[in-house]
């Protein structure tokens, strides 16, 4: 009976911290003009993200005539096995509200599917290992009510003729997440890319504490407990360390707090960004 009250206790204390904990919202954003733009060397690629510090998410906005591309990188150790396992959705409001109204759940979450293989194999190389779970992230994509209301349609997005994505591990154990999205898809056109501004948020999934099958970032039901170092093998590479450049305001979170796993009340709320208003750029 003690374990028992003892149990609800923790649970009552998560879902009171749960809320406001990990959500932030950005009251505006402007594009970067896609090209021209070098993202090849991670340094280049920090000096032109934004970090919102409460939510710990660097992120780089920007579109060409055609399509618009969104760029994601954190080191928050929480954050990072959130996205592994819980898996990240990107939602796009094409009328600018604070509303979901069309998403793209990439990676997937991984609760609810069978261990891959290469997780059993006590004697792999677990470079290998990070190797195999992240081809195996990089292979599939759900599109979120791009169709009819709500409709959840699965891809490939290493071949698929429109949507692209990848998720990458970084330097220091940072993890970024890109993804491109045809422009004609959220409504827009190349004749009025600066009239009318779109809301894009970023939401983690996050692990169920009270058995009852919370909804994940995607819509997805969340599972039970957290296995396996939130999905990286052995417990994924040490977080420390801040990233270099002055285009991110603020500094990451690192240091030897983010060598231990994740408080619990961390991995059961989403880490989540909302920006408010991000105006597509025009070509120059």
């Amino acid at each position: 009976m003690k374990n028992l009250i003892c149990s609800g206790l923790l649970v009552v204390t998560i879902l009171l911290l749960k809320p406001d904990s990990y959500s932030q919202k950005v009251s505006s954003y402007q594009s970067k003009w896609h090209p021209g733009l070098v993202k090849d060397q991670e340094e280049q690629l920090i000096n032109q993200m934004q970090l919102d510090e409460k939510s710990q998410f660097l992120f780089l906005i920007s579109n060409d005539g055609q399509n618009l591309f969104v760029d994601l990188v954190t080191a928050d150790r929480a954050a990072v096995q959130k996205i592994m396992r819980y898996g990240l959705t990107t939602w796009i409001n094409p009328e600018g509200k604070h509303k979901k109204t069309i998403g793209i759940e990439f990676p997937v979450t991984s609760e609810g599917q069978a261990e891959p293989g290469f997780m059993r194999d006590k004697n792999a190389d677990r470079k290998d290992m990070r190797m195999a779970m992240m081809d195996s992230k990089n292979k599939e994509m759900v599109l979120i009510g791009f169709g009819e209301k709500n409709e959840r349609r699965v891809i490939d997005p290493r071949n698929d003729k429109d949507f692209q994505g990848k998720v990458e591990m970084m330097e220091g154990g940072k993890l970024r997440v890109s993804l491109v999205v045809p422009l004609e898809k959220i409504h827009r056109t190349e004749m009025a890319m600066s009239a009318n501004p779109v809301s894009l948020g970023f939401e983690t999934g996050y692990m169920d504490v009270t058995g009852q099958g919370m909804s994940s970032g995607g819509g997805q039901q969340s599972g039970g407990g957290m296995q396996g170092g939130g999905g990286m093998p052995g417990g994924g590479p040490p977080m420390g360390g801040q990233p270099s450049g002055g285009g991110a305001q603020g500094s990451m979170s690192g240091g030897s707090d983010q060598q231990n796993r994740p408080d619990i009340s961390e991995m059961a709320s989403p880490s989540k960004l909302w920006i408010k208003q991000v105006t597509l750029a025009e070509k120059p």
